[in-house]
């Protein structure tokens, strides 16, 4: 952020800020409504003083450059504090339009018995006007002003080294996407979001209208940090609040049994002299800045709750004690496995499988276990791969966080034995229904099964090993041979037309994709032709 020390208007409008987006991020119930209408009255009311700060700033500018003799300087500060002040407006009264036609055509306007919104849990209309089709919305429109004027200030006066802002000083975005947001670093469901969709989709009208009047807060932040550089002097607006609200804003309102559940409880506002207890269901908890941090392993099954209780000093340093509860749901954790192989598995070959657990997201944390076999787990969470020991079946077993979330049990199959055929020189097959001539380099060669290949293509390695082959004339021997690697040497023997070669293949080896060589078992491993 922008500036130095904070003053304690800038430090309630950041709490209000992170309390606005922490409720964004619950369940929308009425209320929780409420506490957006009052957190808007509250950033209302707290904006109202700053303005009328800023607006008096200048008068009082004006004042001492006439009173220290209209010096030049003087004078071109109070120029450019002028022109300062009429960029800033601008921006204000397009938010405030903004915040008008938003009341009007989303909110149904004010109900005159409430003076309260007449619809404020609309959402859809709200992302009409600010998102709109194609992402052409007003909130583009507003971010595009936003950066500009924000790009005004570092170049006119951020940049300005006489005014004292600090070498590399540079005011921050107001319009920033999620990505440029810390606390969503590591969230993949909220990281990607631009500012049009982080601040205004599925967002009911009064927390638009909250989050809008809190960019107000931050333009007149920041022209004040200018006009303090101009020399208009300490601008601090003392504000007191009367009202405090219990809140309590969890990571998720599903969570899965086994699955760590974590919430924030914290209010809405509070003296930096009174340091808040917190527990739940009668727990000491751990605050950090306000904030208490509950997490507990989920048990049980369906619709729980849990109970948080915040004591904190009131008026006469009393102890004043806000009790909220707060439901959360727990599913039972449903495993689903998809194999790149398609199903069966197969003996002694890796067998690549995909696990997840939707109830559980992106906490999966998966550990693996194989009866008849053994699991390696992949590069990818949830990625396994089964090598079966056996045919027939195995189990495959996955826990996280130690507790079981399901076993599958999968058909395992034998390996399918290789055709064998009759090859020529260049391995394409050899016709034997016909009379072949005795020519050399004939050699016999393991081909897969098709199934298989097509399956696991890395585990369809054979090379023959073995084979003996055996010349016949007028149903005798008349010679033999053998040959360690298939190859065929018919050149050797006193061939005539009309002789008959019978070939046995003794023995197929396959390599599998882990190194390992099986022994393959042929249905026929006979190859016989004729010569001519």
């Amino acid at each position: 952020m922008a500036g130095g020390k904070q003053t304690p208007r800038q430090r309630l409008i950041n709490l209000m800020y992170l309390v606005l987006t922490a409720m964004l991020a619950l369940q929308v119930s009425s209320s929780i409504m409420d506490k957006f209408i009052f957190l808007n009255e509250s950033l209302e009311h707290s904006l109202i003083g700053a303005k009328d700060a800023s607006d008096a700033a200048l008068v009082a500018l004006k004042k001492k450059v006439e009173k220290e003799g209209n010096a030049p300087e003087g004078l071109a500060n109070i120029k450019r504090a002028e022109e300062l002040k009429r960029n800033t407006a601008a921006v204000f009264a397009e938010i405030d339009k903004l915040k008008r036609d938003l009341t009007k055509e989303v909110g149904g306007g004010i109900d005159p018995h409430t003076n309260s919104i007449k619809n404020p849990k609309e959402e859809t209309g709200v992302e009409t006007i600010m998102i709109g089709t194609g992402n052409k919305g007003k909130a583009y429109d507003l971010k595009a002003k936003l950066d500009t004027y924000v790009d005004y200030l570092n170049k006119t006066f951020a940049s300005d080294k006489t005014l004292g802002f600090g070498e590399n000083f540079k005011f921050e975005p107001l319009a920033k996407g999620n990505k440029d947001v810390p606390i969503y670093k590591h969230d993949r469901i909220q990281r990607d979001k631009d500012f049009a969709n982080a601040n205004f989709g599925q967002t009911p009208v009064v927390a638009a209208l909250a989050i809008l009047t809190q960019k107000q807060s931050d333009l007149i932040r920041y022209e004040q940090e200018v006009l303090k550089k101009l020399g208009a002097g300490e601008l601090t607006s003392q504000i007191k609040f009367d009202e405090v609200y219990a809140m309590a804003s969890a990571e998720a309102n599903i969570v899965a049994a086994g699955q760590e559940y974590e919430a924030k409880l914290f209010i809405t506002a509070r003296s930096s002299k009174s340091e808040a207890r917190m527990t739940y269901n009668g727990n000491a908890v751990r605050v950090k800045d306000g904030m208490g941090e509950v997490k507990f392993t989920a048990s049980g099954n369906g619709k729980q709750k849990w109970t948080g209780m915040i004591t904190t000093k009131g008026k006469g340093g009393r102890d004043t004690t806000f009790k909220i509860e707060k439901e959360y749901e727990v599913v039972q954790p449903v495993m689903i496995v998809l194999s790149e192989s398609k199903f069966p598995l197969y003996k002694n070959c890796q067998n690549p499988l995909q696990t997840s657990v939707p109830a559980l997201g992106p906490a999966y944390r998966p550990s693996f276990s194989v009866n008849n076999g053994r699991a390696i787990p992949g590069a990818k969470l949830g990625d396994v791969t089964l090598v079966p020991a056996t045919d027939g079946t195995c189990t495959l077993g996955v826990t996280h966080n130690g507790r079981s979330v399901g076993q599958t049990e999968f058909r395992v199959n034998p390996v399918p034995p290789p055709y064998v055929y009759l090859g020529n020189s260049a391995g394409g097959e050899v016709n034997i229904a016909n009379p072949i001539p005795p020519i050399n380099g004939l050699q016999i060669i393991p081909k897969p099964d098709d199934v298989f290949f097509n399956t696991l293509p890395k585990e369809a390695n054979y090379r023959v090993t073995g084979v003996s082959y055996t010349l016949f004339r007028g149903g005798k021997s008349v010679g033999q041979g053998q040959s360690p690697n298939g190859l065929i040497n018919l050149g050797a023997m006193a061939t005539r037309p009309g002789d008959a070669v019978q070939i046995t293949v003794n023995g197929v080896m396959r390599k599998s994709s882990l190194g390992v060589d099986e022994p393959v078992k042929l249905k026929q491993p006979y190859i016989a032709f004729f010569l001519k």
